[in-house]
């Protein structure tokens, strides 16, 4: 853990006071010692408490051109307001120990803006440290919403891998350059050389960026097949059954869709099911026979053994088995499995 605390010297005390806030306090309340250092410019300007884990991406440069794309820029700050993350985050970023006004502004450079007082916001000369510090936070501002996005929690460290996945989730991957592509595929970064000898020319173009744009696409259409509606219900409300008098009932059956109910978890469990029960006991098998194949439930083994063995005992453990049969048809219908 790290923490950013403003000290209070006492000279006529010799003491120096901390104000830790009720958070910290509750941390350094165990009696264990702590290391005290200077903050580095990256915290310039940090308002106090607990700081984030640094991120590792924050000080790699080859995902640069996605991560600051403005297509993954504006969809971002269209989801989360960067002022308001710069006013929760920070003081004065331009803090130098002698003066800083009460009241703050953003200042907007380029995409990004730094937050400052009004005192050094007067005198402001954009110069390369400045755009540094604004780039620093518009990167840092990416990475924690796409943290949030993936629900992955405010200390995570966020890897390039999962970076990757987030732009496959909201279609951005052909955005990746050519170098964060190399980083996924595990190659070493291509140095591009101002002048090549004619011995160093490869004819065969092996580059990482269209290698996985390709194994993306492969994978969508792959899921596209596997989503494919597995049974269609047609309507007809003049069938020949529905003007007798006593209709001979048939049974509705579909091999196709209790095979893909047996590759659904089970709904005791949550672990692979291997079988597709007909809920039993509720008059849905007649003369002996099983109950309509739309009307099953994913069970493992276990739990399909014990449900048959005592249905009333199994019951008020996992709950009903109609409860069940909605709740998951419910989710059948919802992923369109039968439309």
């Amino acid at each position: 853990m790290k923490a950013i605390l403003t000290p209070y010297y006492q000279p006529e005390l010799g003491l120096i006071i901390l104000k830790p806030g009720t958070e910290l306090l509750k941390k350094l309340s165990t009696g264990n010692r702590i290391i005290i250092s200077q903050t580095e410019d990256e915290h310039s300007g940090t308002k106090s408490g607990i700081i984030q884990n640094a991120q590792p991406l924050l000080t790699n440069k080859y995902i640069d051109p996605f991560i600051l794309h403005d297509a993954v820029v504006n969809k971002l700050k269209n989801l989360y307001s960067f002022d308001k993350w710069l006013n929760n985050r920070f003081n004065c970023q331009l803090k130098d120990g002698k003066y800083c006004y009460h009241e703050f502004v953003n200042e907007k450079i380029g995409n990004s803006a730094i937050h400052i007082c009004w005192h050094h916001n007067k005198d402001l000369v954009i110069d390369d440290r400045i755009k540094t510090i604004a780039n620093r936070n518009l990167k840092s501002f990416l990475i924690d919403c796409i943290i949030k996005e993936l629900e992955l929690g405010n200390n995570h460290q966020l890897s390039i891998q999962e970076l990757a996945w987030w732009s496959v989730i909201n279609n951005l991957y052909e955005y990746i350059p050519e170098s964060m592509a190399r980083l996924l595929h595990n190659r070493p970064i291509e140095q591009i050389q101002s002048v090549y000898k004619e011995s160093d020319l490869i004819a065969s173009d092996d580059r990482s960026g269209p290698r996985l744009i390709n194994e993306i696409n492969r994978a969508y259409q792959h899921l596209q097949k596997l989503e494919k509606t597995i049974k269609t219900i047609t309507v007809d409300p003049e069938s020949p059954e529905s003007f007798m008098l006593r209709p001979k009932m048939k049974r509705w059956e579909s091999t196709k869709y209790l095979q893909w109910v047996k590759t659904q978890p089970c709904v005791c469990c949550g672990q692979q099911s291997d079988d597709p029960h007909h809920i039993i006991g509720y008059g849905q098998g007649k003369m002996g026979g099983k109950a309509h194949d739309i009307f099953t439930i994913p069970l493992c083994r276990k739990h399909h053994n014990e449900l048959h063995k005592n249905v009333e005992e199994w019951e008020q453990k996992h709950g009903s088995q109609i409860l069940l049969l909605v709740q998951f048809l419910d989710r059948v219908f919802g992923m369109k499995v039968i439309q």
